[in-house]
């Protein structure tokens, strides 16, 4: 599938115009409806400027795809045959950008009628049993927005409660759901503040949220023994049945990670706590002011998704403005953007998000701000590619252009962390 970031692109003529059986030869589990088209779709790249990875580069290379995959790419490949030829002179191509956490809206992440009178746990702040794939819809403008950033890949979790459910890995296409997720489920979300302060509804503070989540780990704990149990010896009664407490049960024999939203630095320390506690494999969605603690962050070994929304410049355009920003305030305005790097220093692996943005146009002024602040430009593509890739269990499939990898990348008219450069396509699947 051929999505634009720019409609508008410096190549031969027509070859803005694909034949329309690009997606002929993709498996579907739909009836077909005529005729099967047995055309199979292939693309070549050629005289580009290739990224296969953050540490390898290739000049004059060629970059072939079949249906959706990617075949070949190197400086010595002849284009298939029967391949549309697109000529690269001058462009660089890069892997696809891997947004590392955004979140469902409210509405899209509340459990329905049904699934409330279902086996709930006590307490509605807690619903593992939420999964992002199952209510994912893809939205056309976002998406459009989000490949014009050079982002085909994104991390959806649900946003609703405490411990909120698990997330889905989903592309930027233009696709329905039944094309559109990748992979699922991908990590456990949750955090340690109350979701929602109202009177009278437990938690309504942060000791409330932090009891609560032990809480839930402990009788997902003992509702594992208890099923084992049980399993092994028939006799006794059967255990009650709960959702929410099955749910919690990957993440507590440590196969499916636990990314732990932090308000600030000194919540990353609580999160790393209850990891601890229970054995879970941590992944923190970071605040931005990790550097406030880099010696802590760095002994929990843990990686870190960092977000792009830097604060904005203080008012302090009058000696009484002034008064009203603390040093704090203006300390974290001048350090926020250096925080990638100085994590990346100290040896943490980092991802980046969109996730806090107003406007997810822009997310790579956000990676070019901080590149421009010391993070090394292959770090950078680092934290967009292999790294999210990795933490997310689909580095057999993404974040690098190498033969059987999902074909998902961009085209650039120069170094994508230079201001100056425009991404010119985004190529989806």
């Amino acid at each position: 599938m051929k999505t634009f970031a720019l409609r508008m692109f410096l190549f031969a003529a027509g070859a803005c115009s694909l034949p329309a059986m690009a997606l002929a030869a993709v498996p579907t589990t739909r009836p077909a409806e005529g005729l099967r088209e047995g055309s199979h779709a292939a693309y070549a790249f050629t005289d580009a400027r290739v990224f296969v990875s953050p540490e390898t580069v290739l000049e004059k290379a060629t970059l072939v795809v079949r249906d959706g995959v990617l075949i070949a790419c190197g400086a010595d490949i002849e284009p298939p045959a029967d391949a549309r030829v697109w000529k690269c002179s001058g462009k660089t191509i890069y892997p696809a950008f891997i947004d590392a956490c955004a979140e469902l809206s409210a509405e899209a992440s509340r459990l329905g009628p049904s699934e409330k009178h279902g086996a709930a746990y006590w307490n509605a702040h807690v619903v593992p049993q939420t999964s992002a794939d199952a209510r994912y819809a893809p939205d056309a403008e976002a998406n459009r927005k989000l490949r014009s950033q050079g982002i085909a890949v994104r991390l959806v979790a649900p946003s609703v409660g405490v411990v909120k459910g698990t997330s889905a890995l989903v592309l930027t296409g233009d696709e329905q759901g039944s094309r559109s997720i990748v992979r699922a489920p991908i990590a456990l979300h949750l955090m340690l503040t109350p979701a929602q302060r109202k009177v009278g509804r437990y938690p309504m503070s942060p000791m409330g949220a932090m009891a609560l989540v032990r809480q839930a780990f402990y009788d997902a704990s003992w509702y594992g023994d208890a099923w084992r149990t049980f399993a092994s010896q028939p006799q006794l009664p059967r255990p009650e049945r709960n959702d929410a407490l099955a749910a919690l049960q990957p993440a507590l024999k440590g196969g499916l990670p636990v990314m732990i939203q932090t308000g600030d630095e000194l919540y990353f320390t609580r999160a790393k706590q209850v990891a601890d506690e229970f054995g879970l494999r941590l992944i923190v969605r970071g605040s931005g002011s990790e550097y406030r603690r880099l010696d802590a962050v760095k002994a929990a070994g843990v990686p870190v998704v960092l977000p792009l929304s830097f604060p904005k410049p203080p008012r302090v355009m009058t000696p009484e403005a002034a008064m009203s920003v603390s040093l704090e305030k203006l300390m974290h305005w001048d350090i926020a953007p250096e925080n990638a790097a100085r994590l990346e220093a100290a040896g943490v692996r980092i991802a980046f998000m969109s996730h806090g943005l107003s406007d997810t146009g822009s997310f790579l002024s956000g990676v070019r701000k901080a590149v421009a602040h010391g993070l090394p430009c292959a770090a950078a593509l680092r934290a967009l590619t292999t790294t999210p890739a990795e933490l997310f269990g689909a580095a057999d499939r993404l974040g690098k252009l190498e033969a059987g990898k999902q074909a998902n990348f961009f085209l650039c008219d120069g170094d994508v962390f230079d201001v100056q450069a425009t991404i010119l396509e985004t190529w989806v699947d």
